[in-house]
């Protein structure tokens, strides 16, 4: 072997170990490479199943603020909106979402921004009550702790609009002291007459008076006791009505007909303009007891030889019906309270009645798709109107 042969052997093998170390450094390099390419499939695997919670997280509240009828917001460490149910927006902001600012200018009132305040500051849940823009709101203002280690705080807000529950509540509380007002009258009379007659000594005009007494007095009981069962009904929807085409003419003049002779002992006009031709689809039977309601109440607050007209006027679909004396008036402050129960005006229209007539008219018309009101002025006489539809 010559020392050329020597040499190139050499050659080859420096060569060789070249080529190992390249193949060995690729191979490393690639290794690297797939476990570099790995990590970041991983983590983008890890990232996209958090956004995934992320978002399934947000649907969850989503839906959470779509199943109640409640105002609710989460808040950040800053007080700052991060989310809120449509409600929410509905109720301060015109119905647009407008995450990312502060509680007290989404609510803009202090007393609510002031229970979320003391919720944060005493660790613990508040429960506070604000009119807000002529609404009650009751709030619950609960502080939310940030993870472990981590000093950020924020809050998770409820918000119920109560306004309805006050107004049933001052209406229920308005019902027992109206009710017990309508029956301390003429319980009190019967208990006079009661007495009296004990005390008659076997007088006979006076016993006869006293018994007329108690009958009439019975007579007032019966009737609220009717009367409240039947607005009760009807509020209930027990009450059917039965729809037909009528002419009102005849219904008008039957209402009419039978408070004649209370109108001739006032000698009041009580007159009846309705076109014969004009039907409607309506209860006979119900109209025409609204419309009684209405007759009577115009006969007794209208004074001697006053007016009193009754008419019927069609319209596009509907046919308007209209009771107007010349009687003393309603405040305007008054007209839209006078189809409560047991609501009275003033003095000058409050003589007599259960305060349950105008309000069994409100929910027969109702009950027919029309709408009652009452057009006065004081001194200047009433207008009653309701509408039925036309047949």
């Amino acid at each position: 072997m010559t020392p050329l042969d020597i040499l190139l052997i050499l050659l080859i093998l420096a060569l060789l170990g070249v080529i190992v170390a390249l193949a060995a450094r690729l191979r490393r390099s690639r290794d690297q490479a797939l476990l570099a390419y790995a990590g970041r499939a991983e983590a983008l695997a890890v990232r996209e199943a958090l956004e995934a919670r992320i978002e399934r997280g947000r649907q969850f509240l989503d839906a959470l603020g779509e199943s109640t009828s409640d105002a609710l917001v989460l808040l950040d460490d800053n007080r700052h909106v991060v989310w809120a149910n449509q409600n929410t927006w509905d109720l301060f902001n015109g119905g647009e979402p407008a995450t990312d600012q502060s509680f007290i200018a989404l609510v803009r009132d202090y007393e609510l921004n002031q229970a979320l305040a003391d919720a944060l500051a005493g660790h613990r849940a508040m429960v506070r009550q604000s009119v807000v823009a002529d609404r009650v709101l009751r709030i619950w203002a609960t502080p939310t702790e940030g993870p472990a280690g981590s000093a950020a705080n924020g809050a998770a807000v409820g918000m119920e609009d109560v306004t309805e529950l006050q107004r049933l509540g001052r209406a229920r509380r308005d019902f027992v002291a109206n009710i017990s007002h309508e029956l301390r009258t003429p319980l009190s009379n019967i208990d006079l007459a009661a007495q009296t007659l004990r005390q008659a000594s076997g007088d006979p005009a006076i016993a006869q008076r006293m018994l007329d007494l108690i009958h009439a007095q019975v007579q007032t009981l019966s009737q609220l006791s009717q009367e409240m069962m039947e607005l009760a009904q009807i509020e209930s929807g027990q009450v059917l009505l039965k729809l037909e085409s009528a002419a009102l003419e005849p219904v008008i003049r039957r209402s009419v007909d039978i408070l004649m002779p209370q109108a001739a002992v006032k000698k009041q006009q009580l007159t009846v303009d309705v076109p014969a031709e004009l039907t409607a689809l309506i209860d006979e039977a119900m109209i025409g007891r609204v419309i009684n309601n209405l007759v009577q109440n115009a006969v007794k607050f209208t004074p001697e030889r006053g007016a009193i007209t009754v008419s019927a006027t069609p319209l596009d679909d509907d046919v308007e019906i209209a009771v107007a004396d010349n009687g003393p008036g309603i405040p305007r402050e008054e007209q839209k309270r006078v189809f409560e129960r047991f609501y009275k005006a003033d003095r000058a229209r409050s003589g007599g009645g259960t305060g349950l007539g105008l309000a069994i008219a409100r929910h027969i018309v109702e009950g027919h798709g029309g709408r009652i009101w009452v057009e006065s002025a004081p001194g200047q006489g009433a207008t009653f109107r309701f509408t039925v539809p036309r047949a």
